[in-house]
């Protein structure tokens, strides 16, 4: 935490974890609510689940001497300006992202949830492989081609696109970027609206009787000549399906000229 001198004060945050015990108590009461398990199974933390834990005899929260502080700051309070600060930043990260109240009690999300899911469905919990002995995979091992494959079927995760709220309302609070003219931001913020509109029609589109849009997709880019030949239609056709593609964002174009590529 930086404070008025040189170098930063180092502040240090205690929360004592639930035990193996206290945790299966806590899946179990929560498996057996069935709106507490839809809502933490879709990804989100409900207000009151603090109401549930409070039969179990705990609280995600921290209790009266529960939190420890500690600061290397010469000040005699405790906690001091520097630990007040931390809280409050603590208190803005739970806000975003409400998962990490468990962590601090022992569980982080992919563990909270995946014994939720196992306590609801009756199956065991997944215990992850043993992690490699040289921390990694090997380069030798790696594959550009691959590496971003999925390692099963996407059809079974659920998403539940949101609109998005002020896009840029992140840039502001952060002021221009550095190396970045103030007369510029507002080119940055053109780009990013126009990132997130594409990501949102991404979101919520679908290739349903467009066979452009669907080749497209599976081939991940293409030229005109491809998609001609992969389609059949002539390269007229397949310019003017291209249009409407291109203005809406569902498709984007690089390069220039026999260089040119299009993506979606």
């Amino acid at each position: 935490m930086k404070g008025s001198r040189t170098s930063p004060y180092r502040v240090r945050l205690e929360l004592p974890a639930f035990s193996d015990a206290q945790w299966q108590i806590v899946i179990e009461a929560l498996a057996e609510q069935l709106r507490h398990a839809a809502a933490l199974l879709d990804g989100r933390m409900p207000d009151d689940v603090d109401e549930v834990l409070a039969d179990c005899g705990v609280s995600l929260f921290p209790r009266a001497r529960e939190l420890r502080t500690q600061c290397s700051c010469p000040d005699y309070a405790n906690p001091c300006k520097h630990v007040a600060a931390v809280h409050y930043v603590l208190a803005q990260t739970f806000d975003a992202d409400p998962f990490l109240l468990p962590a601090l009690r022992g569980r982080d999300r992919t563990a909270f949830l995946a014994s939720l899911r196992a306590a609801r469905t009756g199956a065991p919990v997944p215990v992850d492989a043993p992690a490699d002995a040289a921390g990694g995979v090997p380069l030798s091992e790696l594959s550009p081609v691959t590496m971003f494959d999925a390692a099963d079927s996407l059809e079974s995760i659920v998403v539940h696109p949101q609109v998005p709220g002020e896009v840029t309302a992140a840039l502001r609070r952060l002021g221009p970027p550095p190396g970045v003219a103030a007369t510029a931001v507002p080119l940055l913020e053109e780009a990013v609206t126009a990132a997130a509109d594409r990501a949102w029609k991404l979101a919520t589109s679908n290739d349903d009787g467009n066979p452009m849009l669907a080749a497209l997709r599976r081939r991940g880019s293409a030229t005109t000549k491809e998609l001609a030949t992969e389609l059949g239609w002539p390269a007229e056709r397949i310019r003017a399906e291209l249009g409407p593609l291109l203005e809406s964002g569902l498709a984007i174009r690089t390069g220039h000229a026999r260089s040119t590529r299009y993506h979606a």
